[in-house]
Protein backbone atom coordinates (compact mmCIF):
# COMPACT_ATOMS: atom_id res chain seq x y z
CA UNK A 1 0.00 0.00 0.00
CA UNK A 2 1.09 3.59 -0.75
CA UNK A 3 0.05 6.93 0.73
CA UNK A 4 0.04 10.27 -1.09
CA UNK A 5 -0.79 13.18 1.17
CA UNK A 6 -1.46 16.75 0.06
CA UNK A 7 -1.18 19.40 2.77
CA UNK A 8 -2.24 22.95 1.92
CA UNK A 9 -1.54 26.04 3.98
CA UNK A 10 -4.40 28.17 5.31
CA UNK A 11 -7.30 26.36 3.66
CA UNK A 12 -10.63 26.68 5.46
CA UNK A 13 -13.24 23.98 4.98
CA UNK A 14 -15.62 26.72 3.81
CA UNK A 15 -13.55 27.27 0.67
CA UNK A 16 -14.24 23.86 -0.90
CA UNK A 17 -17.14 22.50 -2.92
CA UNK A 18 -17.08 19.39 -0.75
CA UNK A 19 -18.31 21.59 2.12
CA UNK A 20 -20.88 23.59 0.18
CA UNK A 21 -18.84 26.33 -1.52
CA UNK A 22 -20.06 27.12 -5.04
CA UNK A 23 -17.71 30.01 -5.88
CA UNK A 24 -14.21 28.52 -5.69
CA UNK A 25 -12.68 26.40 -8.47
CA UNK A 26 -10.95 23.22 -7.25
CA UNK A 27 -11.61 20.44 -9.79
CA UNK A 28 -8.64 18.30 -8.73
CA UNK A 29 -9.49 18.33 -5.03
CA UNK A 30 -13.12 17.71 -5.99
CA UNK A 31 -12.06 14.70 -8.06
CA UNK A 32 -10.28 13.13 -5.08
CA UNK A 33 -13.26 13.83 -2.83
CA UNK A 34 -15.68 12.36 -5.39
CA UNK A 35 -13.84 9.03 -5.17
CA UNK A 36 -13.69 8.87 -1.38
CA UNK A 37 -14.90 10.46 1.83
CA UNK A 38 -14.75 13.81 3.60
CA UNK A 39 -15.06 14.45 7.32
CA UNK A 40 -17.87 16.81 8.20
CA UNK A 41 -16.04 18.62 11.00
CA UNK A 42 -12.27 18.15 11.38
CA UNK A 43 -10.52 20.56 13.73
CA UNK A 44 -6.85 21.47 13.74
CA UNK A 45 -5.21 21.44 17.19
CA UNK A 46 -3.83 24.99 16.76
CA UNK A 47 -4.72 27.44 13.95
CA UNK A 48 -1.15 28.49 13.14
CA UNK A 49 1.37 27.01 10.71
CA UNK A 50 4.21 25.58 12.81
CA UNK A 51 2.14 24.35 15.77
CA UNK A 52 -0.49 22.75 13.53
CA UNK A 53 2.11 20.94 11.45
CA UNK A 54 3.95 19.71 14.52
CA UNK A 55 0.69 18.17 15.74
CA UNK A 56 -0.09 16.45 12.43
CA UNK A 57 3.33 14.79 12.23
CA UNK A 58 3.62 13.93 15.94
CA UNK A 59 0.00 13.12 16.82
CA UNK A 60 0.38 15.27 19.94
CA UNK A 61 -1.37 18.26 21.47
CA UNK A 62 0.76 21.40 21.25
CA UNK A 63 0.79 21.85 25.00
CA UNK A 64 2.80 18.61 25.10
CA UNK A 65 5.30 19.44 22.35
CA UNK A 66 5.51 23.14 23.34
CA UNK A 67 5.51 24.07 19.66
CA UNK A 68 3.49 27.16 20.44
CA UNK A 69 4.45 29.85 17.94
CA UNK A 70 5.91 30.62 14.53
CA UNK A 71 9.12 31.94 16.13
CA UNK A 72 10.68 35.41 16.47
CA UNK A 73 10.20 36.57 20.06
CA UNK A 74 8.97 33.12 21.08
CA UNK A 75 11.50 30.86 19.36
CA UNK A 76 10.81 27.14 19.06
CA UNK A 77 13.44 24.51 19.71
CA UNK A 78 13.25 21.20 17.89
CA UNK A 79 10.54 18.97 19.29
CA UNK A 80 11.73 16.51 21.91
CA UNK A 81 12.62 13.24 20.15
CA UNK A 82 10.81 11.25 22.81
CA UNK A 83 7.58 12.21 21.04
CA UNK A 84 6.39 10.03 18.15
CA UNK A 85 7.01 10.96 14.53
CA UNK A 86 4.77 9.73 11.73
CA UNK A 87 7.67 9.50 9.28
CA UNK A 88 9.69 7.32 11.63
CA UNK A 89 6.78 4.92 12.19
CA UNK A 90 6.24 4.40 8.46
CA UNK A 91 9.94 4.24 7.67
CA UNK A 92 10.42 1.48 10.24
CA UNK A 93 7.43 -0.33 8.74
CA UNK A 94 9.21 -0.57 5.38
CA UNK A 95 7.86 2.51 3.59
CA UNK A 96 9.99 4.91 1.58
CA UNK A 97 9.04 8.22 3.21
CA UNK A 98 9.47 11.43 1.21
CA UNK A 99 8.37 14.98 1.98
CA UNK A 100 8.39 17.78 -0.59
CA UNK A 101 7.59 21.42 0.15
CA UNK A 102 6.93 23.45 3.23
CA UNK A 103 8.29 22.09 6.51
CA UNK A 104 7.87 24.60 9.38
CA UNK A 105 7.40 21.55 11.55
CA UNK A 106 9.33 22.14 14.79
CA UNK A 107 11.38 19.02 14.14
CA UNK A 108 8.38 16.68 13.82
CA UNK A 109 9.17 15.52 10.26
CA UNK A 110 11.73 13.03 11.56
CA UNK A 111 11.77 9.91 9.43
CA UNK A 112 10.92 11.69 6.17
CA UNK A 113 13.54 12.38 3.51
CA UNK A 114 12.81 16.07 2.97
CA UNK A 115 13.51 18.10 -0.16
CA UNK A 116 15.08 21.51 -0.04
CA UNK A 117 12.82 24.50 0.48
CA UNK A 118 13.71 26.65 -2.52
CA UNK A 119 11.83 28.97 -4.85
CA UNK A 120 11.42 29.13 -8.61
CA UNK A 121 10.26 32.50 -9.83
CA UNK A 122 7.54 32.44 -12.46
CA UNK A 123 5.72 35.36 -14.13
CA UNK A 124 2.40 36.54 -12.74
CA UNK A 125 -0.60 35.19 -14.63
CA UNK A 126 -2.93 38.00 -13.55
CA UNK A 127 -1.65 41.42 -12.39
CA UNK A 128 -4.50 41.63 -9.89
CA UNK A 129 -3.14 38.56 -8.09
CA UNK A 130 0.66 38.81 -8.06
CA UNK A 131 2.79 35.88 -6.97
CA UNK A 132 5.26 36.00 -4.11
CA UNK A 133 7.65 33.57 -2.40
CA UNK A 134 4.74 31.27 -1.49
CA UNK A 135 3.79 30.54 -5.09
CA UNK A 136 7.45 30.46 -6.14
CA UNK A 137 8.12 27.82 -3.48
CA UNK A 138 5.15 25.75 -4.67
CA UNK A 139 6.41 25.87 -8.25
CA UNK A 140 9.77 24.54 -7.13
CA UNK A 141 8.09 21.85 -5.02
CA UNK A 142 5.86 20.57 -7.81
CA UNK A 143 8.69 20.44 -10.35
CA UNK A 144 10.80 18.49 -7.86
CA UNK A 145 7.94 16.05 -7.28
CA UNK A 146 7.43 15.63 -11.02
CA UNK A 147 11.12 14.87 -11.52
CA UNK A 148 11.18 12.51 -8.54
CA UNK A 149 8.22 10.52 -9.86
CA UNK A 150 9.65 10.36 -13.36
CA UNK A 151 12.98 8.98 -12.07
CA UNK A 152 11.60 6.62 -9.40
CA UNK A 153 11.72 2.93 -10.24
CA UNK A 154 11.46 1.34 -6.77
CA UNK A 155 8.52 -0.94 -6.10
CA UNK A 156 8.72 -0.43 -2.33
CA UNK A 157 5.63 1.12 -0.70
CA UNK A 158 5.88 4.88 -0.51
CA UNK A 159 4.52 7.56 1.80
CA UNK A 160 4.73 10.75 -0.27
CA UNK A 161 3.85 14.15 1.22
CA UNK A 162 3.35 17.15 -1.06
CA UNK A 163 3.24 20.19 1.23
CA UNK A 164 1.96 23.24 -0.67
CA UNK A 165 1.97 26.79 0.67
CA UNK A 166 -0.95 28.22 -1.28
CA UNK A 167 -3.46 29.71 -0.73
CA UNK A 168 -1.09 31.42 1.76
CA UNK A 169 0.00 33.87 -0.96
CA UNK A 170 -3.12 35.78 0.15
CA UNK A 171 -1.11 37.19 3.07
CA UNK A 172 1.25 38.97 0.71
CA UNK A 173 -1.71 40.15 -1.36
CA UNK A 174 -3.04 41.99 1.68
CA UNK A 175 0.30 43.75 2.16
CA UNK A 176 0.26 44.90 -1.44
CA UNK A 177 -3.31 46.19 -1.10
CA UNK A 178 -3.22 47.51 2.44
CA UNK A 179 -5.45 50.32 3.66
CA UNK A 180 -8.10 52.14 1.61
CA UNK A 181 -7.89 51.54 -2.12
CA UNK A 182 -10.08 51.35 -5.17
CA UNK A 183 -11.19 47.78 -5.93
CA UNK A 184 -9.02 46.07 -8.52
CA UNK A 185 -11.77 43.75 -9.71
CA UNK A 186 -15.09 44.53 -11.33
CA UNK A 187 -17.99 44.06 -8.93
CA UNK A 188 -19.68 41.49 -11.18
CA UNK A 189 -16.65 39.21 -10.72
CA UNK A 190 -16.54 39.49 -6.95
CA UNK A 191 -17.72 36.66 -4.68
CA UNK A 192 -20.27 37.33 -1.98
CA UNK A 193 -19.36 38.30 1.56
CA UNK A 194 -20.01 35.62 4.19
CA UNK A 195 -23.19 35.87 6.30
CA UNK A 196 -21.10 36.83 9.35
CA UNK A 197 -19.14 39.63 7.70
CA UNK A 198 -20.95 42.25 9.79
CA UNK A 199 -19.64 41.89 13.35
CA UNK A 200 -22.42 43.40 15.44
CA UNK A 201 -21.61 41.20 18.45
CA UNK A 202 -18.04 42.43 18.96
CA UNK A 203 -18.79 43.99 22.37
CA UNK A 204 -19.53 40.48 23.71
CA UNK A 205 -16.21 38.99 22.59
CA UNK A 206 -12.99 38.51 24.61
CA UNK A 207 -10.43 41.34 24.73
CA UNK A 208 -7.96 39.56 22.44
CA UNK A 209 -10.72 39.21 19.82
CA UNK A 210 -11.84 42.82 20.15
CA UNK A 211 -8.27 43.95 19.55
CA UNK A 212 -6.95 41.32 17.16
CA UNK A 213 -6.02 44.20 14.84
CA UNK A 214 -3.39 45.20 17.41
CA UNK A 215 -1.69 41.81 17.48
CA UNK A 216 -2.00 40.92 13.80
CA UNK A 217 -0.22 42.81 11.02
CA UNK A 218 -2.54 41.66 8.27
CA UNK A 219 -5.70 42.66 10.16
CA UNK A 220 -4.28 46.12 10.87
CA UNK A 221 -3.56 46.51 7.14
CA UNK A 222 -7.28 46.24 6.33
CA UNK A 223 -8.09 49.56 8.03
CA UNK A 224 -10.01 51.62 5.49
CA UNK A 225 -11.15 48.65 3.43
CA UNK A 226 -14.64 48.84 1.98
CA UNK A 227 -16.95 45.83 1.72
CA UNK A 228 -15.86 45.59 -1.92
CA UNK A 229 -12.21 45.37 -0.81
CA UNK A 230 -13.10 42.42 1.42
CA UNK A 231 -14.91 40.80 -1.49
CA UNK A 232 -11.81 41.15 -3.68
CA UNK A 233 -9.82 39.63 -0.81
CA UNK A 234 -12.01 36.55 -1.06
CA UNK A 235 -11.58 36.55 -4.85
CA UNK A 236 -7.79 36.67 -4.41
CA UNK A 237 -7.98 33.86 -1.85
CA UNK A 238 -9.91 31.70 -4.32
CA UNK A 239 -7.35 32.52 -7.00
CA UNK A 240 -4.41 31.32 -4.91
CA UNK A 241 -6.44 28.28 -3.90
CA UNK A 242 -6.96 27.49 -7.58
CA UNK A 243 -3.17 27.62 -7.98
CA UNK A 244 -2.77 24.98 -5.27
CA UNK A 245 -5.50 22.87 -6.87
CA UNK A 246 -3.75 23.09 -10.24
CA UNK A 247 -0.51 21.96 -8.56
CA UNK A 248 -2.33 18.94 -7.15
CA UNK A 249 -3.52 18.18 -10.67
CA UNK A 250 0.06 18.29 -11.94
CA UNK A 251 1.17 15.86 -9.24
CA UNK A 252 -1.74 13.52 -9.97
CA UNK A 253 -0.80 13.52 -13.65
CA UNK A 254 2.82 12.71 -12.78
CA UNK A 255 1.64 9.92 -10.48
CA UNK A 256 -0.39 8.34 -13.29
CA UNK A 257 2.80 7.98 -15.34
CA UNK A 258 4.95 6.77 -12.45
CA UNK A 259 5.84 3.34 -11.09
CA UNK A 260 3.43 3.80 -8.17
CA UNK A 261 0.38 1.52 -8.24
CA UNK A 262 -2.47 4.02 -7.83
CA UNK A 263 -4.98 1.21 -7.26
CA UNK A 264 -3.01 0.40 -4.11
CA UNK A 265 -2.75 4.00 -2.90
CA UNK A 266 -4.56 6.08 -0.29
CA UNK A 267 -4.87 9.80 -1.04
CA UNK A 268 -5.26 12.43 1.69
CA UNK A 269 -6.09 16.12 1.31
CA UNK A 270 -5.99 18.41 4.34
CA UNK A 271 -4.68 21.73 5.64
CA UNK A 272 -2.72 22.95 8.62
CA UNK A 273 -5.40 25.51 9.54
CA UNK A 274 -8.01 27.75 7.95
CA UNK A 275 -8.57 31.37 6.98
CA UNK A 276 -11.21 33.83 8.21
CA UNK A 277 -12.34 34.56 4.63
CA UNK A 278 -13.76 37.95 5.74
CA UNK A 279 -15.88 36.47 8.55
CA UNK A 280 -16.38 39.19 11.18
CA UNK A 281 -14.41 41.51 8.91
CA UNK A 282 -11.32 39.39 9.60
CA UNK A 283 -8.53 38.19 7.34
CA UNK A 284 -6.09 35.25 7.46
CA UNK A 285 -5.81 33.86 11.04
CA UNK A 286 -4.69 35.02 14.47
CA UNK A 287 -5.88 34.52 18.07
CA UNK A 288 -9.45 33.52 17.23
CA UNK A 289 -10.67 29.92 17.50
CA UNK A 290 -13.69 30.27 15.25
CA UNK A 291 -14.88 27.73 12.68
CA UNK A 292 -13.21 29.37 9.69
CA UNK A 293 -9.71 29.03 11.16
CA UNK A 294 -9.91 25.86 13.26
CA UNK A 295 -12.06 23.68 11.00
CA UNK A 296 -10.14 22.20 8.08
CA UNK A 297 -10.92 19.84 5.21
CA UNK A 298 -10.05 16.19 5.65
CA UNK A 299 -10.55 14.12 2.50
CA UNK A 300 -9.44 10.50 1.98
CA UNK A 301 -9.79 8.30 -1.09
CA UNK A 302 -8.27 5.20 -2.60
CA UNK A 303 -7.65 1.65 -1.43
CA UNK A 304 -10.22 0.26 1.02
CA UNK A 305 -12.03 3.61 1.19
CA UNK A 306 -15.51 3.46 -0.38
CA UNK A 307 -17.02 6.56 -1.89
CA UNK A 308 -19.63 8.19 0.33
CA UNK A 309 -21.55 11.14 -1.08
CA UNK A 310 -22.56 12.32 2.37
CA UNK A 311 -20.01 13.87 4.72
CA UNK A 312 -18.84 11.66 7.58
CA UNK A 313 -21.07 12.78 10.43
CA UNK A 314 -19.60 13.96 13.73
CA UNK A 315 -16.33 15.57 14.74
CA UNK A 316 -12.68 14.61 14.46
CA UNK A 317 -9.23 16.17 14.73
CA UNK A 318 -6.13 16.53 12.59
CA UNK A 319 -4.52 14.51 15.39
CA UNK A 320 -6.50 11.53 14.07
CA UNK A 321 -4.54 11.44 10.80
CA UNK A 322 -1.54 9.69 12.42
CA UNK A 323 -3.39 6.70 13.94
CA UNK A 324 -5.82 6.43 11.01
CA UNK A 325 -3.06 6.12 8.41
CA UNK A 326 -1.33 3.53 10.60
CA UNK A 327 -4.55 1.54 10.68
CA UNK A 328 -5.07 1.76 6.90
CA UNK A 329 -1.49 0.60 6.36
CA UNK A 330 -1.90 -2.31 8.77
CA UNK A 331 0.79 -0.98 11.13
CA UNK A 332 0.35 -2.04 14.74
CA UNK A 333 0.77 0.75 17.27
CA UNK A 334 4.12 0.04 18.94
CA UNK A 335 2.96 1.54 22.24
CA UNK A 336 2.79 5.15 21.06
CA UNK A 337 0.76 7.50 23.26
CA UNK A 338 -1.11 9.44 20.57
CA UNK A 339 -3.68 12.15 21.26
CA UNK A 340 -5.77 11.27 18.21
CA UNK A 341 -7.88 8.20 17.44
CA UNK A 342 -8.33 5.90 14.45
CA UNK A 343 -11.38 7.09 12.49
CA UNK A 344 -11.23 4.51 9.68
CA UNK A 345 -14.40 2.77 10.94
CA UNK A 346 -16.34 5.83 9.70
CA UNK A 347 -15.47 5.03 6.09
CA UNK A 348 -17.93 2.16 6.23
CA UNK A 349 -20.45 3.47 8.73
CA UNK A 350 -20.53 7.10 7.64
CA UNK A 351 -20.34 8.19 11.27
CA UNK A 352 -17.15 9.33 12.99
CA UNK A 353 -16.30 7.59 16.28
CA UNK A 354 -18.00 9.12 19.31
CA UNK A 355 -15.86 11.25 21.61
CA UNK A 356 -16.51 13.67 24.43
CA UNK A 357 -14.87 16.59 22.65
CA UNK A 358 -12.28 17.85 20.21
CA UNK A 359 -9.83 20.57 21.21
CA UNK A 360 -7.94 23.47 19.65
CA UNK A 361 -5.61 25.90 21.38
CA UNK A 362 -3.84 29.23 21.05
CA UNK A 363 -0.81 30.79 22.70
CA UNK A 364 0.95 33.30 20.44
CA UNK A 365 1.96 33.87 16.82
CA UNK A 366 5.30 35.64 17.22
CA UNK A 367 5.52 36.35 20.96
CA UNK A 368 4.67 40.06 20.75
CA UNK A 369 1.34 39.46 22.44
CA UNK A 370 0.46 36.27 24.30
CA UNK A 371 -3.20 35.36 24.58
CA UNK A 372 -3.61 31.75 25.76
CA UNK A 373 -6.95 30.27 24.75
CA UNK A 374 -8.66 26.91 24.39
CA UNK A 375 -11.63 25.66 22.39
CA UNK A 376 -13.56 22.46 22.89
CA UNK A 377 -16.48 21.26 20.81
CA UNK A 378 -18.91 18.69 22.20
CA UNK A 379 -21.72 17.68 19.88
CA UNK A 380 -23.00 20.92 18.38
CA UNK A 381 -21.89 23.08 21.29
CA UNK A 382 -18.63 24.99 21.23
CA UNK A 383 -16.92 26.56 24.23
CA UNK A 384 -13.95 28.95 24.09
CA UNK A 385 -11.98 30.34 27.00
CA UNK A 386 -9.17 32.94 27.09
CA UNK A 387 -7.07 33.64 30.14
CA UNK A 388 -7.07 37.37 29.53
CA UNK A 389 -10.13 38.66 31.34
CA UNK A 390 -11.28 35.11 32.16
CA UNK A 391 -13.27 35.48 28.94
CA UNK A 392 -15.73 32.90 27.63
CA UNK A 393 -17.56 32.24 24.38
CA UNK A 394 -20.40 29.78 23.80
CA UNK A 395 -21.94 28.84 20.46
CA UNK A 396 -24.73 26.50 19.46
CA UNK A 397 -23.49 25.52 16.00
CA UNK A 398 -26.70 23.79 14.93
CA UNK A 399 -28.57 27.10 15.03
CA UNK A 400 -25.65 29.55 14.84
CA UNK A 401 -23.13 27.94 12.45
CA UNK A 402 -21.45 31.27 11.71
CA UNK A 403 -20.92 32.09 15.42
CA UNK A 404 -22.67 35.41 15.16
CA UNK A 405 -23.89 35.48 18.78
CA UNK A 406 -21.84 34.70 21.87
CA UNK A 407 -24.38 32.92 24.09
CA UNK A 408 -22.10 32.89 27.17
CA UNK A 409 -24.03 35.89 28.52
CA UNK A 410 -27.52 34.49 27.87
CA UNK A 411 -29.56 33.52 30.94
CA UNK A 412 -31.26 30.66 29.09
CA UNK A 413 -27.84 29.19 28.19
CA UNK A 414 -26.55 29.14 31.78
CA UNK A 415 -26.97 25.41 32.30
CA UNK A 416 -25.25 24.56 29.03
CA UNK A 417 -22.44 26.99 29.86
CA UNK A 418 -21.89 25.25 33.17
CA UNK A 419 -21.90 21.84 31.47
CA UNK A 420 -19.22 22.99 29.05
CA UNK A 421 -17.18 24.51 31.87
CA UNK A 422 -17.19 21.12 33.62
CA UNK A 423 -16.25 19.37 30.39
CA UNK A 424 -13.45 21.88 29.90
CA UNK A 425 -12.07 21.15 33.34
CA UNK A 426 -12.31 17.44 32.54
CA UNK A 427 -10.29 18.02 29.38
CA UNK A 428 -7.62 20.04 31.22
CA UNK A 429 -7.13 17.22 33.72
CA UNK A 430 -7.25 14.37 31.20
CA UNK A 431 -4.82 16.07 28.80
CA UNK A 432 -2.50 17.36 31.57
CA UNK A 433 -2.84 20.77 29.94
CA UNK A 434 -0.99 23.51 31.90
CA UNK A 435 -3.30 26.15 30.42
CA UNK A 436 -4.38 27.80 33.70
CA UNK A 437 -0.75 28.44 34.66
CA UNK A 438 0.25 30.17 31.41
CA UNK A 439 1.18 33.83 31.11
CA UNK A 440 -0.74 36.61 29.39
CA UNK A 441 1.15 39.40 27.67
CA UNK A 442 -1.00 42.26 26.40
CA UNK A 443 0.35 45.79 26.83
CA UNK A 444 -2.40 48.35 27.55
CA UNK A 445 -1.51 50.25 24.39
CA UNK A 446 -2.78 47.23 22.44
CA UNK A 447 -6.15 47.52 24.19
CA UNK A 448 -6.68 51.28 23.99
CA UNK A 449 -8.49 52.34 20.79
CA UNK A 450 -12.23 52.28 20.23
CA UNK A 451 -13.47 48.72 19.72
CA UNK A 452 -13.74 47.73 16.07
CA UNK A 453 -11.04 46.65 13.65
CA UNK A 454 -11.59 49.65 11.41
CA UNK A 455 -10.80 51.87 14.44
CA UNK A 456 -7.26 50.55 14.69
CA UNK A 457 -4.62 53.26 15.01
CA UNK A 458 -0.92 53.20 14.24
CA UNK A 459 1.22 50.09 14.06
CA UNK A 460 0.37 46.60 15.26
CA UNK A 461 2.43 45.03 18.04
CA UNK A 462 4.65 42.92 15.72
CA UNK A 463 5.53 46.04 13.71
CA UNK A 464 6.06 48.31 16.71
CA UNK A 465 8.18 45.88 18.76
CA UNK A 466 10.50 44.49 16.09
Amino acid sequence: MNIVMFVLDQLSFRALRAYGNRESHTPNIDSIRNRGVAAEACYCPYPLCQPARASIWSGQYNHRTRVWSNGRKWPIERMDETYPALGEVFSRAGFDTFHFGKKHDGGSLRGFVCSEELELKIPDEDPRFPFNMDTYADEYTVREVEKFLQDRSSKRPIFLVVDLINPHNICGWIGRNRFAHEPLIEEKELPLLPPNFDFSDISNRPPCIKYVCCSHIRQSQTVGWSPENFREYIAAYYYYLSRADSDIGRVMKALSSSSIDLEDTVFVVTSDHGDNMAARGSVTKQVSLYEEVTRVPLILAGRDIPHRAELLKGVCSSLDIFPTLMSLAGIENPGLALDGIDISSAFGSGVLPARDYVESEWFTEWGYTISPGRMIRSGNVKYIHYLEGDAEELYFLDRDPYEMHNAAFDADAASELERMRKLFRKYLAAAADPYLSLEVKADKRWRSHAVGYQNHEGLSAPEAER
